[in-house]
């Protein structure tokens, strides 16, 4: 079994999973006035406005998949670096 990692990676919302006990939890912080707010456990199936993410349907999802890059011009191609 591999070790947690040391800063645990975090949602949008700042929900990261504690190592320990593999629950989900805000993590405390440090008020600019140098006090700790506690370290929150969130409930399990909740997921916060943040994090959810915009409903798009089956034509736009393959529209997004087909389309060219921004300022992409059809037909043209970089000129050949010949050395």
């Amino acid at each position: 079994m591999s070790k947690p990692a040391i800063v645990p990676e975090t949602t949008v919302s700042g929900i990261a999973v504690d190592p320990r006990t593999l629950e989900r939890v805000i993590p405390e912080t440090r008020r600019p006035d140098g006090s700790v707010r506690k370290e929150r456990k969130i409930r399990p199936g909740f997921t916060p406005q943040e994090d959810v993410r915009r409903f798009r349907g089956t034509r736009q999802q393959q529209m997004d998949s087909t389309a060219l890059p921004k300022g992409h011009i059809i037909g043209w191609t970089p000129p050949p670096t010949s050395q």
